[in-house]
Protein backbone atom coordinates (compact mmCIF):
# COMPACT_ATOMS: atom_id res chain seq x y z
CA UNK A 1 0.00 0.00 0.00
CA UNK A 2 1.44 3.62 -1.27
CA UNK A 3 0.86 6.77 0.85
CA UNK A 4 1.79 10.29 0.10
CA UNK A 5 2.60 12.26 3.56
CA UNK A 6 3.61 15.82 4.43
CA UNK A 7 3.70 17.83 7.54
CA UNK A 8 2.08 21.38 7.83
CA UNK A 9 1.94 23.20 11.16
CA UNK A 10 2.23 19.98 12.90
CA UNK A 11 -0.06 18.14 11.59
CA UNK A 12 0.93 14.97 9.12
CA UNK A 13 -1.47 14.90 6.41
CA UNK A 14 -1.83 11.39 4.85
CA UNK A 15 -3.31 10.59 1.73
CA UNK A 16 -3.47 6.42 1.16
CA UNK A 17 -3.48 5.84 -2.37
CA UNK A 18 -5.46 3.02 -2.77
CA UNK A 19 -9.28 3.10 -4.45
CA UNK A 20 -10.50 0.73 -2.15
CA UNK A 21 -9.65 0.76 2.06
CA UNK A 22 -10.94 -2.63 3.10
CA UNK A 23 -9.77 -6.12 4.38
CA UNK A 24 -6.90 -6.54 1.68
CA UNK A 25 -4.89 -3.99 2.72
CA UNK A 26 -6.44 -2.55 6.24
CA UNK A 27 -3.73 -4.23 8.12
CA UNK A 28 -1.19 -2.28 6.10
CA UNK A 29 -3.12 0.84 6.49
CA UNK A 30 -3.22 0.15 9.93
CA UNK A 31 0.50 -0.57 10.61
CA UNK A 32 1.81 2.41 8.55
CA UNK A 33 -0.48 4.75 10.57
CA UNK A 34 0.32 2.76 14.13
CA UNK A 35 4.11 3.67 13.05
CA UNK A 36 3.70 7.44 12.52
CA UNK A 37 1.72 7.62 15.59
CA UNK A 38 4.75 5.79 17.68
CA UNK A 39 6.99 8.23 16.05
CA UNK A 40 4.65 11.04 17.51
CA UNK A 41 2.09 12.51 15.08
CA UNK A 42 -1.08 12.76 17.21
CA UNK A 43 -2.68 15.19 14.93
CA UNK A 44 -3.47 13.35 11.53
CA UNK A 45 -5.68 14.63 8.62
CA UNK A 46 -6.75 11.97 6.42
CA UNK A 47 -7.16 12.41 2.22
CA UNK A 48 -9.20 10.14 1.44
CA UNK A 49 -9.57 11.42 -2.11
CA UNK A 50 -8.51 8.71 -3.62
CA UNK A 51 -10.61 6.21 -1.71
CA UNK A 52 -13.69 5.20 -3.51
CA UNK A 53 -14.19 2.65 -1.58
CA UNK A 54 -14.31 1.12 2.57
CA UNK A 55 -15.90 -1.75 3.68
CA UNK A 56 -16.28 -2.25 7.61
CA UNK A 57 -12.53 -3.03 7.94
CA UNK A 58 -11.63 0.06 6.69
CA UNK A 59 -14.00 1.88 8.66
CA UNK A 60 -12.54 0.17 11.80
CA UNK A 61 -8.77 0.82 10.61
CA UNK A 62 -9.62 3.96 10.90
CA UNK A 63 -11.52 3.98 14.10
CA UNK A 64 -8.40 2.28 15.08
CA UNK A 65 -6.10 5.04 14.82
CA UNK A 66 -8.18 7.62 16.09
CA UNK A 67 -7.75 5.75 19.49
CA UNK A 68 -4.44 4.95 18.91
CA UNK A 69 -3.96 8.90 18.89
CA UNK A 70 -5.27 9.09 22.35
CA UNK A 71 -6.87 11.78 24.26
CA UNK A 72 -4.27 14.45 23.28
CA UNK A 73 -4.78 13.79 19.26
CA UNK A 74 -7.26 14.12 16.61
CA UNK A 75 -8.08 12.71 13.46
CA UNK A 76 -10.04 14.34 10.94
CA UNK A 77 -10.74 13.52 7.38
CA UNK A 78 -11.04 15.41 4.12
CA UNK A 79 -11.73 14.85 0.32
CA UNK A 80 -14.14 11.84 0.76
CA UNK A 81 -16.05 11.12 -2.36
CA UNK A 82 -19.80 11.05 -2.00
CA UNK A 83 -20.02 7.54 -1.50
CA UNK A 84 -17.39 7.65 1.24
CA UNK A 85 -18.84 10.27 2.72
CA UNK A 86 -22.41 8.35 2.90
CA UNK A 87 -20.83 5.56 4.53
CA UNK A 88 -19.78 7.83 7.16
CA UNK A 89 -23.08 9.56 7.85
CA UNK A 90 -24.92 6.24 7.46
CA UNK A 91 -23.00 4.91 10.75
CA UNK A 92 -22.97 7.52 12.29
CA UNK A 93 -18.99 7.86 11.93
CA UNK A 94 -19.42 11.87 10.42
CA UNK A 95 -20.09 12.38 14.51
CA UNK A 96 -17.04 11.23 15.49
CA UNK A 97 -14.67 12.10 12.74
CA UNK A 98 -14.35 16.04 11.78
CA UNK A 99 -15.52 15.71 7.54
CA UNK A 100 -13.98 18.21 5.63
CA UNK A 101 -13.60 19.60 2.05
CA UNK A 102 -10.52 20.60 1.76
CA UNK A 103 -6.87 19.90 3.49
CA UNK A 104 -6.94 23.59 4.90
CA UNK A 105 -10.31 23.09 6.66
CA UNK A 106 -8.59 19.86 8.25
CA UNK A 107 -5.28 21.53 9.00
CA UNK A 108 -7.53 24.77 10.89
CA UNK A 109 -9.82 22.14 12.76
CA UNK A 110 -7.00 20.21 13.94
CA UNK A 111 -4.85 23.73 15.15
CA UNK A 112 -8.34 23.97 16.77
CA UNK A 113 -9.32 27.30 14.85
CA UNK A 114 -12.95 28.17 14.51
CA UNK A 115 -14.50 25.78 11.90
CA UNK A 116 -16.33 28.02 9.49
CA UNK A 117 -16.84 25.22 6.91
CA UNK A 118 -17.80 21.21 6.77
CA UNK A 119 -18.07 18.90 4.22
CA UNK A 120 -20.99 18.88 1.59
CA UNK A 121 -23.33 20.75 3.30
CA UNK A 122 -26.04 17.97 3.93
CA UNK A 123 -30.01 18.52 4.23
CA UNK A 124 -31.22 16.90 7.57
CA UNK A 125 -34.49 16.33 8.74
CA UNK A 126 -35.62 16.22 12.45
CA UNK A 127 -37.38 13.12 13.95
CA UNK A 128 -40.53 13.46 15.51
CA UNK A 129 -38.76 14.69 18.75
CA UNK A 130 -37.15 17.51 16.40
CA UNK A 131 -34.00 15.85 17.20
CA UNK A 132 -31.90 15.69 13.83
CA UNK A 133 -31.53 13.01 12.26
Amino acid sequence: MQFEEQQEMGILIVKPLERRLDAAVIQEFKQHLAGKVQEGHSLIALDLGAVEFIDSSGLGGIISVLKAVGAGGNVAIFGASAPVATLFRLTRMDRIFPMLDSAAAALDTLAGKPLQYRIKKTTRGADRHGALV
